[in-house]
């Protein structure tokens, strides 16, 4: 019999270890099992984006903010945060304003409706009761938001703060764990480090495989398998977000794009950058978008 865990092996034996048939659910940005972290400054929509997200990942719609999706399942959603009737009625509103979602895949629970309240995911007993409603419905990702309502440890403990992210991967594996969080109270709007702008210990942004930084206007995201970037949002009426079109930077993408003389990525990414006045690196993620 094949151990399961058989520890150290060369690499040609570790390739044929045991694996997901794909790699990602939303490519470039969340692998099958990944972890990511979605956060922003209070009533900035997070959790808006936090449901179009999940709406995504069941497969209702092709793709997150033009990132293809390429697995779908279903998907709970954790509200820990916000009153049921305030939950409740942003829902009630996006569905008369034409918001459409599969009623098998998405799934929602709140604090009402978990037996436990405060949820602390730093006790065994609340865990092992999670853990158990989230194998019932096999899940492609868990959506817990938001992060500071889910524990009773110290935000800013690096040791605190690994054993929520641990216990919330346990509960959620091998789905792939979303987090709603907050950012520090002074950040303005601008392009910078996002893996600075998390409230809290360093340890949690470090551990994502894919941070989104929302803001009113714009998405910052950065990952393990995709290069810091962003993209130019704009809310509709029914609170949910699309990406902005931005006529010159799109004439610029196609022009960049059919130059024969670029011949790699990395000459099209250069070249975009300088025709946009934007970074090299965000113009190699909008390359790479747009020929996925």
């Amino acid at each position: 019999m094949n151990d399961p865990r058989p520890g150290f092996l060369p690499i040609d034996l570790y390739l044929q270890q045991p694996r997901d048939p794909q790699t990602w659910l939303i490519k470039p940005l969340l692998p099958v099992s990944g972890a990511m972290l979605l956060f922003g400054q209070p009533k900035t929509g997070k959790s808006y984006l936090g449901i179009q997200l999940a709406n995504a990942l069941t497969g209702h719609t092709p793709d997150f903010l033009g990132f293809p999706v390429v697995k779908s399942g279903n998907v709970l959603y954790l509200q820990l945060d916000t009153p049921r009737g305030v939950w409740s009625l942003r829902f009630e509103d996006m569905i008369s304003k034409g918001f459409t979602y599969d009623r098998e895949r998405l799934l929602l629970a709140d604090r009402e409706s978990v037996e436990f309240y405060p949820f602390d995911v730093l006790n065994p007993k609340h865990c092992v009761y999670l853990r158990g409603l989230v194998s019932q419905h096999n899940p492609t990702a868990v959506i817990i938001d938001t992060l500071r309502e889910a524990h009773s440890g110290d935000s800013d403990s690096d040791t605190s703060m690994r054993n929520v992210i641990v216990n919330m991967v346990g509960i959620c594996h091998p789905a792939a764990l979303i987090i709603i969080s907050h950012s520090r109270k002074t950040q303005a709007d601008v392009d910078k480090d996002i893996m600075e702008d998390h409230r809290g210990s360093s340890y949690t942004p470090g551990r994502m495989d894919v941070i989104l930084r929302l803001t009113k206007s714009r998405l910052y995201y950065a990952g393990r398998s995709i290069e810091e970037g962003n993209l130019k949002l704009e809310r509709q009426d029914s609170g949910l977000w699309l990406p902005k079109n931005d006529e010159a930077e799109k004439v610029a993408l196609t022009k960049v794009l059919t130059d024969p003389t670029l011949t790699t990525m990395r000459a099209k990414a250069r070249a975009l950058a300088v025709l946009t006045s934007t970074s090299e690196e965000a113009c190699m993620s909008r390359i790479r978008r747009a020929t996925s």
